[in-house]
């Protein structure tokens, strides 16, 4: 058999794993350049073993089916992609970083079943939503809906009803307060509220406000259907 058979589709398939992998390590995910090359190589070179790997198999003998090896490595990678995704403080990372690793193993599947166009276009569309996409989302991050819990620490009443002024300000709808714990020189009230906007920058304001000494957001867990 010709190298090139099965060095040429290796190495395209490296190039290609190498690119996203790229994209990963720039904006610091734990799944980056290694981690991609090898799974796109790995990938690619399970099916050069079921396409070439038996010479000695006649065509169309039943229950051999080169296929078959693709089909385990689809069930396989996703224990691989699996183990990047967590849930910290109600929030769930690295859903495109294990999405990442899903589209190349299929950009990789495609190099080893000849596919090399289809493998290339899979790339670049790849390379285009993960890395195009992330200015968009950014902007429809200002206008996202939030509804969850903000614990305000505070030294005085004054500083409690500026905090409440200034939620009201940038937007979001207090719907409850619940409690005031402590009896010395700080205490904690927790706000219930909802609006649309960067949490973040909310709590940054806060913080500025005299009297306010800490704060905390909790996002409500909506329940997955």
């Amino acid at each position: 058999m010709d190298p090139l058979t099965y060095l040429g589709p290796l190495g395209l398939a490296l190039l290609l794993g190498l690119a996203v992998g790229a994209e990963r390590e720039w904006q610091g995910k734990p799944a980056g350049m290694r981690t991609h090359a090898l799974i796109a190589v790995g990938t690619c070179l399970f099916v050069l073993a079921g396409r070439y790997g038996f010479p000695e198999t006649v065509p169309g003998t039943p229950g051999v089916d080169p296929a078959r090896i693709a089909a385990q490595v689809v069930t396989g990678i996703g224990f691989l992609g699996a183990g990047v995704i967590f849930f910290n403080k109600n929030i769930v990372h690295g859903m495109t970083t294990a999405a990442s690793i899903w589209s190349t193993t299929a950009m990789a599947l495609a190099c080893g079943a000849g596919l090399y166009w289809a493998a290339v276009a899979v790339a670049v569309v790849q390379l285009a939503v993960v890395a195009g996409l992330a200015p968009v989302e950014n902007a429809l991050a200002h206008h996202v809906r939030h509804a969850g819990r903000l614990q305000i620490r505070y030294t005085s009443s004054g500083a409690l009803a500026a905090a409440l002024k200034k939620c009201t300000e940038e937007g979001y709808k207090v719907t409850e307060m619940q409690g005031e714990d402590g009896d010395g020189y700080e205490r904690t009230t927790d706000f219930v509220l909802s609006g649309r906007g960067q949490v973040g920058d909310l709590t940054v304001k806060l913080r500025t406000i005299d009297g306010i000494e800490g704060v905390k957001y909790h996002e409500e867990q909506s329940d997955i259907v």
